[in-house]
């Protein structure tokens, strides 16, 4: 099973209550924070990064959010 279908299947599988809703928004938030991370130390002047197109999937502070939720929900 490809894992967009996992994905759906886990969700769906979720009791339909205030948790499946409530799981819903957070992986929707975070799917949007990875796709658009808007650093939030970058500043007029420039971003923390040594190269301001560094591919969103290099962002150290993106990295270390799914690193942390990974330890959360792997144990």
């Amino acid at each position: 099973m490809d894992p967009e279908r996992r994905l759906l299947s886990a969700l769906r599988a979720i009791p339909a209550d205030g948790l499946r809703a409530r799981v819903m928004d957070v992986a929707a938030a975070l799917a949007e924070r990875v796709r658009d991370p808007h650093c939030a130390e970058m500043q007029a002047d420039g971003v923390p990064c040594e190269d301001a197109r560094t591919a969103c999937e290099d962002c150290q502070g993106v990295t270390a959010l799914l690193g942390e939720i990974e330890i959360l929900v792997r144990g």
